[in-house]
């Protein structure tokens, strides 16, 4: 029967769709999203409750794990992002491209990016009884060498972390895979090429498919893997990409 989900980043971009996604497709039938700003939770869906929480505080996640009362069968750790530091015209942005970048820009990435994942699983995971599962949101710049270092570091470990955690957890019976997105018009896309017909023309000479993603695609993917659906798949990661990682 369906139960509760917990998407953490849950009040926009990705992770709403995911929310929606979720409780459309009946996979749970209510779902609290676990975000830092989550006034930013517009969607007017019934089911869905909003709570304050950084990811990267243990006390923050406890806190918040609190008020729910009961554990989850779904688990998304979606919560993450990058920042690109200074974009000055003609000029590269700094920090997310710089391969000696500032330390604290570094562990900023690496913890809001695969820490986070541990230190709310660690809180949650502990509960969730058998046939329960776990997604996680990584990238594909985690996947290979990526002009966003730091960013990928953090998504490269976030691979690695969920294919060991499945491996863990497969006794208990709770599954963990993980998404990794291609390039979707977010914020931090939005900074890095602020012109939309000079976005278009990039997508359209380097995505074999000539076409980016959007949030939706990425939360169909997962809501297929917390499904019974996907119930023998645990460790895997499934790249959402329009074929881009294949040139």
């Amino acid at each position: 029967m369906p139960g509760l989900g917990i998407v953490t980043g849950g009040a926009q971009g990705i992770g709403l769709a995911i929310v929606k996604a979720l409780l459309d497709q009946g996979v749970v039938d209510r779902v609290a999203v676990f975000d830092l700003q989550p006034e930013g939770l517009t969607h007017a869906q019934r089911n869905v409750t909003a709570h304050r929480c950084d990811v990267t505080d243990e006390a923050s996640v406890r806190a918040a794990y609190a008020e729910l009362g009961e554990a989850p069968k779904v688990l998304v750790n979606n919560a993450g992002g990058g920042e690109v530091g200074t974009v000055a015209p003609g000029s590269e942005p700094s920090a997310a491209f710089d391969p000696f970048s500032a330390v604290d820009h570094f562990r900023r990435m690496v913890e809001l990016n695969f820490i986070s994942a541990h230190v709310v699983t660690r809180v949650i995971g502990p509960e969730m009884a058998a046939g329960s599962c776990i997604c996680n949101t990584s990238s594909i710049a985690g996947q290979g060498a990526s002009p966003l270092l730091s960013y990928g570091a953090a998504k490269a470990a976030l691979i690695h972390w969920t294919q060991s955690m499945a491996r863990a957890l497969a006794p208990r019976h709770i599954r963990v895979n993980a998404v990794a997105p291609g390039i979707i018009r977010t914020r931090l896309w939005e900074r890095l090429q602020p012109d939309d017909a000079a976005y278009e023309a990039m997508i359209s000479e380097t995505m074999p498919m000539a076409q980016d993603q959007k949030p939706v695609d990425i939360a169909h993917a997962v809501a297929f893997l917390c499904s019974s659906r996907a119930s023998q798949v645990t460790g895997e990661v499934i790249r959402i990409d329009g074929g881009l990682t294949l040139r």
